[in-house]
């Protein structure tokens, strides 16, 4: 402990927000000089200490020393205020519910109306695309030629999801002490939605050929895909 107290040393700042406090929130400013000149007389953020921070000061500065970092206008502060007042808020849990009604939950419903539109072409844009082009690009194979060949989605030959499989999953997450809960009744609800082709490349699936592409056993099927 006095290797560290002596390390630490005695400061100006009883806290954090202390220091932080002397920073100030004027509209325009030069971070990287007053920020590094308050660091300079904190021992342990400074530059003094035994432990070499200067590895890291020029990354540091790289990033709270540009223009990037801006302050809240008073107009914003002052409505903060006065929602917090005028709905008697005691938790800034209150504040982050009331914030997340008017921003998140609009964008959550647009992504929902966007999931339904995708739907339309047999595309699920949460498992068939990891971006909005790529989606778009399926579609366009879909809908630009009229001569492409596409795998036949018919129903093909229905069958049980082999238990030996499921078996050797289970063992897999025995000796990697995973928990295992998968069930074979989920397996087969699964081909049976997918009437018995794989999920990716609509190709027929068979008891010797279908896998369950997993990523994690515990409880259900996570990837909800056969392939």
């Amino acid at each position: 402990m006095p290797d560290v107290e002596s390390w630490i040393g005695e400061g100006k700042y009883d806290s954090f927000f202390d220091f932080h406090r002397s920073l100030g929130f004027s509209k325009q400013r030069s971070d990287y000089g007053r920020i590094k000149q308050q660091l300079d007389k904190v021992p342990v953020l400074g530059f003094n200490s035994r432990y070499d921070i200067n590895l890291i000061k020029n990354d540091l500065f790289a990033v709270i020393g540009t223009d990037n970092i801006k302050s809240h206008p008073d107009d914003d502060y002052k409505r903060v205020q006065f929602v917090w007042k005028h709905y008697g808020m005691k938790l800034i849990k209150d504040l982050l519910i009331w914030y997340n009604n008017w921003d998140v939950v609009p964008f959550i419903k647009a992504i929902k109306a966007q999931r339904e539109l995708f739907k339309r072409f047999d595309l699920n844009m949460f498992a068939d695309g990891v971006s909005l082009p790529g989606l778009s690009e399926k579609v366009m194979y879909q809908t630009c030629f009229d001569n492409l060949q596409y795998p036949s989605k018919k129903s093909s030959q229905a069958f049980r999801f082999p238990s030996k499989r499921m078996s050797g999953y289970e063992s897999q997450d025995v000796e990697a002490k995973r928990e295992f809960g998968m069930m074979l009744g989920h397996l087969d609800r699964l081909l049976n939605q997918q009437k018995y082709f794989c999920g990716l490349c609509y190709g027929p699936l068979s008891a010797e050929t279908a896998s369950a592409g997993r990523i994690n056993n515990n409880l259900e099927h996570r990837r909800q895909r056969l392939d």
